[in-house]
């Protein structure tokens, strides 16, 4: 009986000591930010970043507009690749490569070229993956396999979002933005860079927004900190997301006014951390805008300068025919007669002659006399009828014994001078 009483005593003990543990573990989780390992021995608190020295500044703080860093980008968007593309005239192929904001960055850029049947974007982009998660998915070697499948000219990435945690540096653990951290992820994204660059690949980069949880956006804004200055030291253009992902009091918010329109939109999604398409496509139209301008029609004719259009085969045809054997519509204003013409082309001579005293009509018989002067030209006389209207000849009813009776010729009389001639005689036409 003993016995079993201990061992009871035992088991509802470890019981009790395991509760305890799990709930150690979820309250340092609420504490930590989802990353309870922190609080163990030798995770310290990460040092705050110290920003990026005169020369290095990647974003002028709180810009109006998301820029590239100035002196940061090289050569951006043009690269070997580029120019050969732009020379050859072939297609221009972009990679996005990132998590789940590069998702985003992919979604927005293809709509961008979606006017540009010469533009291809690609899809490199993972979800849930990033820096400190190479255990799961090396980004270096995914790179280098998406490339053998699919050469690109262009590369954007944007990531990030995973790596606010801490990473084990040859099995010993290296909390989040310690020297050791900082000292792996940049030789990671070091090598990604550069391997994309030694292959003739232009690489632009698109920072990450504001995030609605405090402690979360400290980690954020150290992580764009950091990547500014990394990127920044490799030629990389970096596209600061903060300013165009912020209210005017530097706050998150969910909705926002496009800088582009001034138009209120719903710039973020209900998690505080990712962005609307709306808002992928606000913060990615430096690097956008960039390639864009690779593609630009060419521009206008100088003032006063227009550019004769080219004429079309039709156009061409009907030039070539001679103007006898074209149609009224097709022949100059001035070789079509005054009749066919509009009001408006006849000319002003026209209009300012004094209408004659009598103007006769075609059967001879004056018009009502004008009264002054007109400014229109009078309407030609389209029929008069005649006064004495002739009537059908009437055919003689003639007997079977009957002859035909023979007509004298008939004299032409008279016309009266002033008056209107009289009708004709029954029988006789007119």
């Amino acid at each position: 009986m003993g016995k079993r009483r201990w061992i009871m005593v035992a088991d509802r003990g470890a019981v009790l000591f395991i509760g305890m543990a799990v709930g150690a573990v979820l309250a340092l989780s609420f504490q930590t930010g989802g990353k309870p390992w922190q609080a163990l021995p030798g995770w310290d608190n990460p040092p705050a970043v110290e920003p990026p020295v005169a020369g290095d500044a990647p974003v002028a703080a709180h810009a109006p507009l998301a820029v590239l860093a100035p002196g940061c980008g090289g050569r951006f968007p043009r690269s070997s690749r580029v120019d050969e593309a732009l020379a050859a005239h072939r297609p221009l192929h972009i990679g996005v490569l990132g998590d789940s904001f590069g998702d985003g960055l992919w979604a927005a850029t293809d709509q961008a070229f979606r006017k540009f049947p010469d533009v291809k974007v690609h899809q490199f982009s993972h979800e849930g993956t990033g820096f400190t998660r190479y255990r799961t998915r090396d980004l270096l070697e995914d790179a280098k396999a998406r490339l053998a499948a699919q050469p690109i000219d262009v590369a954007l990435i944007s990531i990030g979002a995973n790596d606010t945690q801490g990473l084990f540096v040859n099995g010993h653990a290296a909390a989040y933005m310690t020297p050791a951290w900082q000292e792996t992820v940049d030789g990671r994204i070091t090598a990604l860079v550069r391997m994309l660059q030694q292959r003739g690949i232009a690489v632009g980069w698109v920072g990450l927004p504001r995030m609605r949880d405090a402690a979360f956006d400290r980690d954020i804004q150290a992580m764009n900190r950091f990547q500014a200055k990394v990127t920044c030291r490799l030629g990389v253009p970096f596209a600061d997301a903060v300013p165009v992902s912020e209210d005017r009091q530097h706050r998150f918010s969910q909705r926002l006014v496009d800088p582009a329109t001034g138009k209120d939109y719903l710039a973020r999604a209900n998690d505080g951390k990712h962005m609307t398409f709306h808002g992928y496509e606000v913060i990615s139209r430096p690097v956008v805008k960039s390639i864009l301008a690779l593609l630009a029609p060419p521009s206008s004719p100088a003032p006063g300068k227009t550019a004769s259009p080219v004429p079309t085969p039709v156009a061409k045809a009907q030039s070539d025919r001679p103007q006898s054997d074209r149609p009224q519509s097709d022949r100059p204003q001035s070789d079509r007669p005054q009749s066919d013409r509009p009001q408006s082309d006849r000319p002003r001579s026209d209009k300012l002659k004094r209408p004659a005293e009598h103007h006769a009509g075609p059967t001879g018989v004056p018009t009502a006399k004008p009264t002054g002067l007109s400014t229109e030209p009078s309407p030609a006389p389209t029929h008069v009828e005649p006064k004495a209207e002739a009537r059908p000849e009437a055919k003689p009813t003639a007997k079977p014994d009957s002859k035909p009776e023979s007509k004298p010729d008939a004299k032409p009389e008279p016309k009266p001078t002033g008056t209107p001639a009289p009708a004709p005689s029954r029988g006789t036409r007119p």
